[in-house]
């Protein structure tokens, strides 16, 4: 197989507007498409029941996270204490040049930080913060 096109990855959400606004702000993502999906397409391919809206957000360095909103908000999901406590993908990661400035805007715009604040201001030569967005998916800022 040949990878054609960037990587993207879907993400349910349960405020689709506060999640765009939440991408756009934090990320510096850009919305580059939206649909709304019938449910004669999203029940076949085991997204949703009744349809749903598809918001496509790339990423300055191309990648896509599709952000998926149902007619009924999903469910959140429990967190568990430590990432590799449970299977799926736990975490995300952004390679930055300025991760003070990023989780200030991330925490401004309703990030939770997750890891202890010290990593994120060390003098390793790695600097890294894991935090979660609004609704609860998990997020990584490197600044290397």
């Amino acid at each position: 197989m040949k990878q054609t096109a960037p990587l993207e990855i879907g993400i349910p959400v349960m405020d689709l507007v506060q999640m765009v606004d939440f991408y756009v702000a934090v990320f510096g993502c850009d919305e580059i498409r939206r649909a709304d999906i019938p449910a004669t397409l999203s029940e076949p391919i085991r997204v949703s029941r009744d349809g749903y809206v598809n918001v496509w957000l790339q990423f300055p360095g191309g990648e896509i996270v599709k952000l998926v909103s149902p007619p009924t908000a999903p469910k959140q999901q429990h967190r568990p204490e430590f990432a590799a406590e449970t299977t799926g993908i736990a975490y995300f990661t952004v390679y930055c040049d300025d991760i003070a400035g990023a989780m200030e805007v991330a925490e401004a715009n309703g990030a939770t930080l997750l890891s202890e604040r010290a990593l994120a201001v060390n003098d390793s030569g790695v600097k890294l913060a894991f935090l979660a967005d609004p609704e609860g998916n998990v997020f990584e800022f490197v600044e290397a």
